[in-house]
């Protein structure tokens, strides 16, 4: 670990059990011995025990690096990270250090640990989820993602990795570093390139063969569940938090990964505990890992194809295109919604390759010491711009906004933009068009006060309003005129509602049985505390409709 990193993070991240402690674990945990270099895990096993450790050392390899040692457990010490919720391979090997004792602690009894000890649960899912982020700083185990920087398919193939928690390094090919690894992988002809663990090399993959590729791909059966929840924003993962600890067996789908359109945002401040704030990022490791802890299943990247009831309306079918179909007893709709594009010439082109919606670390180092350009006037927009101005200390950052900044972002938000020097704003302005060769190079704007003008910008950051994401909704499911979901009373004014002995509960589309919530659902407030309320609402009404059964 380098010297800069905290002595708190660091303490955090690898705790030390107090006896007590380990006493508790003793009923839940097997004694096991190892001479010294005997191999405790190697890396890439799935649904990993954990190992506490009381006599000897348990050594952490980098199996990336000719098993250099990452961090050395002691006595007291635990092994894992969050790894062992999501039953995903974990990415190091664990090696006895001398001879060591140690408790090895089932995978299956680590979740009734953390069902029934929560003052010991929250030192454990706080140190997995530290190791993990230190991990991922480090660059220096995972995939290895071969590609161009500002390549639309690198982008993607880099934020999908991001989005469900898998270590990566990216290797640009354009640098030395590139070119070198480029060599090692046998000079790929098409990028990006994807090595895995087991050497196998996949060439411009789709999602499902990175997912496999990660080990982060599990069938998705067909089976009966109490609760599906499809779309794991916000909204979705606190309806999954609510529902699994309340009993029910629930069922979270993405056609991504985890997050929504709050995982795309580089700090969130106005959400209640948080007054540091917290990335899009953090959020949804956090949520995930309640979900997860709770019992709640996860799957992605699989997409729905198809939403209908059973006869007797006492369920709904949920058909993925992975040919899966969930039988629900009640399924949730949280989607959440899409940015709109940006309607400049040329912008298409440039989609994914420096023009952005989403603003998070993997996006912004791209962009480092070059100026960049934020469209929007919203809290994510606001968000991104000081995100990208702190950052990167030597860039301007110009902000373009139709109107006027202020009516409709957050005060304190506002009074920090207008009050950092490298932040430039531009009212009343628009991009028109995007100018470059294999990169953005300048934009030109149309200003109401200056008229046009063109601005040097290497990349483009998006947050113009959002649009329902509803294409595989069913026309039995009434929206508004702008493609949300009618739910509740509006539901049953549609027109479509097909009952006539009850009428839809607060969340219930025209659809019954089926939910929704969050920003798909019309008449909402898109800011995350808003969703939470709704994902949890949508567990009231959930229980509601299963007493109907």
């Amino acid at each position: 670990m380098s010297m800069s990193m905290s002595v708190e993070l660091i303490q955090n991240a690898f705790p030390k059990l107090t006896e007590d402690e380990m006493d508790l674990l003793v009923p839940y945990a097997s004694c096991e011995h190892y001479q010294d270099g005997d191999m405790l895990f190697n890396a890439g096993k799935a649904d990993m025990d954990m190992f506490v450790v009381r006599s000897g050392g348990l050594e952490i390899l980098n199996p990336h690096d000719e098993d250099s040692i990452l961090a050395v457990h002691e006595p007291g010490q635990f092994s894992g990270d969050i790894d062992l919720l999501t039953r995903r391979p974990v990415n190091v090997s664990g090696r006895a250090k001398g001879a060591t004792h140690v408790m090895r602690v089932s995978n299956e009894k680590l979740r009734e640990i953390l069902h029934r000890m929560p003052r010991l649960s929250e030192t454990l899912l706080s140190a997995f989820q530290l190791r993990r982020m230190l991990l991922e700083r480090s660059g220096r185990l995972g995939l290895k993602v071969l590609g161009h920087a500002q390549c639309r398919d690198t982008t993607v193939v880099r934020e999908f990795l991001h989005k469900n928690f898998v270590p990566f390094q990216f290797y640009d090919v354009l640098t030395e570093d590139g070119k070198r690894v480029h060599t090692q992988l046998g000079e790929p002809d098409s990028l990006p390139a994807v090595e895995c663990r087991d050497g196998t090399l996949l060439i411009r993959p789709s999602l499902h063969d990175i997912a496999r590729g990660a080990g982060i791909w599990r069938h998705c059966p067909s089976a009966t569940t109490d609760f599906i929840v499809i779309g794991a924003g916000p909204a979705g993962i606190t309806a999954a938090v609510y529902a699994a600890s309340e009993g029910l067996e629930t069922f979270v789908i993405d056609k991504l990964g985890p997050g929504g359109q709050a995982g795309g945002s580089s700090k969130i401040e106005n959400f209640i505990g948080f007054p540091s704030g917290l990335s899009g990022t953090e959020l949804a490791t956090r949520g995930v890992l309640q979900m997860l802890k709770f019992g709640a299943q996860l799957v992605a990247p699989v997409s729905v194809s198809k939403l209908s009831l059973r006869d007797g309306y006492d369920g709904v079918d949920v058909t993925m295109d992975c040919g899966a179909v969930v039988n629900a007893k009640v399924a949730l709709i949280a989607a959440g919604v899409r940015w709109k594009k940006l309607e400049a010439l040329n912008a298409h082109k440039y989609e994914r390759a420096g023009i952005y919606y989403a603003c998070t670390s993997i996006e912004a180092t791209l962009h480092d010491y070059q100026d960049v350009a934020v469209v929007g006037a919203g809290n994510s927009a606001g968000q991104a711009a000081m995100f990208l101005a702190n950052c990167c200390p030597g860039r301007k950052v110009h902000m373009v906004v139709r109107s006027t900044l202020g009516p409709s972002m957050s005060e304190y938000l506002h009074t920090r933009i207008l009050q950092d020097k490298n932040i430039v704003v531009h009212e009343g302005a628009e991009i028109t068009e995007v100018h470059g060769g294999m990169q953005i190079e300048t934009i030109t704007v149309q200003s109401k006060s200056k008229g046009t003008f063109v601005l040097p910008a290497a990349a483009v950051f998006v947050f113009i309003g959002a649009e329902a994401d509803h294409s595989w909704i069913t026309d039995a499911i009434a929206r508004d005129d702008k493609g949300f979901v009618l739910t509740g009373i509006d539901a049953f004014n549609s027109g479509l509602w097909p009952l006539k002995d009850r009428m839809p509960c607060a969340l219930e589309t025209s659809m019954p049985r089926v939910l929704a919530a969050g920003d798909i659902r019309s008449g909402t407030t898109k800011r995350v505390g808003f969703a939470v309320g709704d994902g949890s609402l949508a567990v009231t009404c959930a229980h509601n409709l299963l007493q109907l059964a």
